[in-house]
Order: structure tokens, then sequence, then C-alpha cells
């Protein structure tokens, strides 16, 4: 395993660590699911990310998840942790956000 997947997956370990935390924590019954779901997406990341050793196994998850990270923020400190590590964790994979002016939402074409 390279040293930038190892950053990758030790990112999206602090990213589930802080949905769990988040989930826990929440006072607000709506964001229940929202977390149930972001985690089990966080969980299929890591798998494909271990099986296959490249982000373009996860970039469709990531521009979906991009998506609802920005529509529907999550409420709090533990909100704001969650962000901060879904920031941290999309930085390490180098994944180009959508291009929202177009509304793409494949994201950017790669040639």
């Amino acid at each position: 395993m390279s040293l930038a997947m190892e950053d990758i997956l030790k990112k999206l370990t602090g990213y589930t660590l802080a949905l769990r935390d988040a989930l826990e924590r929440t006072n607000e019954a709506n964001e229940r699911p929202k977390l149930t779901r972001l985690l089990a997406a966080a969980a299929e990341m890591y798998a494909l990310l271990y099986m296959h050793q490249t982000t373009d196994a996860i970039a469709h998850i990531v521009t979906v998840e991009n998506r609802i990270h920005g529509w529907s923020p999550l409420s709090g400190d533990t909100g704001e942790k969650v962000a901060k590590k879904w920031a941290e964790f999309i930085d390490a994979t180098g994944i180009e956000p959508p291009d929202r002016s177009t509304n793409n939402l494949e994201g950017p074409r790669r040639s």
C-alpha cells in the first residue's frame, strides 16, 4: 500500500469516527438517518479504496456525498467537525468537486 493511500485511508477513518461521534451525540432526530447513510457511504468508500487501491473507485460516491454535505450540513460542533474531516479526506483524495456552474453532477471530465 502506498503512503498516499495510507494517508487517504487515515483521513477516511477520521471522517468515519467523526460521523460515529456525531451520531452518538446528536439531539436532532432528523439527523440520525442522514448520519447513518453517511456512515454507510464511508464504509463503502473504505472497502473500495482498500480493494482497488485507487481513488477512481470512489469518485462517483464522493461526488454524491459532496452534494449531500453542501445541501444539508449537520448542526452544532459535531457537524463542524464532520465537515472539517470530510474536507480533509477530499483534499487527500485529490478528487475534484463537481462543476457547480454547469450543474454537472459527474464532476469535471478527465482526459
